[in-house]
C-alpha cells in the first residue's frame, strides 16, 4: 500500500479504500447500481404503504414495515457484491480495515446506546407523563419484534456501510474532510423525504439534525478506525423507535409499547444529545473507545 496516495489525514479506516480498485468511475457506477436496487426493492413497500394509508385495515403494520425494508436489503446485497467483484476487495473492510469485524463490540455498542436511551426516556416520562400513551398490542408487537430482529439490522447496516463505509472511505481517500462533509450532507438529504420532516415544519431544522447525526457517525468511525460503534448505535436507535417508543408522523409504521402524543422535535433532539453525551462518557469503559486522537491536515 503506497502511503503517498494519502495527501490528507492518514487514517487506516479511510485508507481501506485503496485495498481494491479505487477509481471515481467505479464509484459512480456502483452508486447507480445501488440506487436502482433500492428503487426496485422499494416498490412493494411503497405499494403497501399507499394501501395502508388509504385503508389501515388492508394490511397489518408489521407486514408493511417488512415490505418497506426490502429496498435496503436489495441495496445491501448489490453493494456487497459490487465491492467484492467490481472493487475487488473484501467487503468487510468497509467495516474494519483489517477485514476482521468484532461483532460482539457492535452488540455492546448497541446495548450501551439502548441503555442510555431508556434512562433518558424514563427521565422524560417522569417529568412529562402526559406526553406518553401506552399502546402495546401484542397481536402486532410480536410479529414486529421478528421484523425488527431479522430486517432492521440489514436496514441500518446498509445505511452505515454505504454512507460511512463505502462513500466515506472512497471520497475520504482523495480528500479527508470532503469525505466527512459530503457523506454527512448526503445522509441528511436522503432523509429529507421522511414523513416526520413535514411534521417538524422546517426542512432546514430537520436537516440540521440528520446531517448532525451523520457527522457524528462519520467522526466516530474515523476516530475509532472502524464502523463497529456506529453500526451498533444506529441499530439500537432504530429498534428503540420501532419497538419501544414511537412518535406520530414516523416514516415507518410501527407497533410500539409507548407512543408520544406529539412529535416534539426540539425535545427529541435534546434527548438525543443527552444520550450521545452519556454514551461517550461510558464508551471508553464499555466498548474501548479512545477519544485522544483528532484528525488534522
Amino acid at each position: 500500500m503506497n502511503k503517498t496516495l494519502y495527501p490528507m489525514y492518514p487514517n487506516s479506516f479511510i485508507q481501506a479504500a485503496w485495498l481494491g480498485r479505487n477509481k471515481f468511475g467505479i464509484y459512480a457506477a456502483v452508486f447507480v447500481l445501488v440506487f436502482i436496487a433500492n428503487l426496485l426493492g422499494s416498490v412493494p413497500g411503497a405499494w403497501a404503504l399507499v394501501s395502508w394509508k388509504d385503508n389501515p385495515q388492508t394490511l397489518p403494520v408489521y407486514l408493511i414495515t417488512a415490505l418497506m425494508l426490502m429496498g435496503f436489503v436489495a441495496s445491501l446485497i448489490v453493494l456487497w457484491l459490487s465491492v467484492k467483484h467490481i472493487h475487488k476487495r473484501d467487503p468487510l473492510t468497509m467495516i474494519a480495515p483489517t477485514g476482521v469485524v468484532n461483532w460482539m463490540r457492535i452488540l455492546k455498542s448497541a446495548g450501551l446506546w439502548m441503555l442510555c436511551s431508556i434512562v433518558v426516556e424514563t427521565t422524560t416520562y417522569l417529568a412529562f407523563p402526559d406526553k406518553y400513551q401506552f399502546t402495546l398490542n401484542l397481536k402486532d408487537f410480536l410479529p414486529s419484534l421478528v421484523v425488527a430482529v431479522v430486517l432492521l439490522p440489514l436496514q441500518t447496516s446498509f445505511e452505515e456501510i454505504f454512507f460511512r463505509g463505502y462513500l466515506l472511505q472512497g471520497i475520504g481517500s482523495w480528500n479527508f474532510w470532503a469525505g466527512i462533509i459530503i457523506t454527512s450532507t448526503v445522509f441528511g438529504l436522503a432523509h429529507s423525504f421522511n414523513d416526520e420532516v413535514e411534521a417538524v415544519g422546517s426542512l432546514g431544522l430537520a436537516m440540521v439534525y440528520y446531517i448532525g447525526v451523520g457527522l457524528f457517525f462519520a467522526l466516530l468511525a474515523v476516530i475509532d478506525k472502524s464502523l463497529e460503534l456506529p453500526l451498533g448505535i444506529h441499530l439500537a436507535n432504530n429498534i428503540y423507535a420501532f419497538l419501544l417508543v414511537g412518535y406520530p408522523s414516523s416514516s415507518v409504521p410501527s407497533s410500539t409499547i409507548w407512543m408520544t402524543t406529539e412529535l416534539n422535535f426540539p425535545l427529541m433532539v435534546g434527548q438525543w444529545l443527552v444520550v450521545l453525551i452519556l454514551y461517550l462518557l461510558l464508551a471508553k469503559k464499555v466498548v474501548g473507545l479512545q477519544l485522544t486522537e483528532t484528525p488534522t491536515n
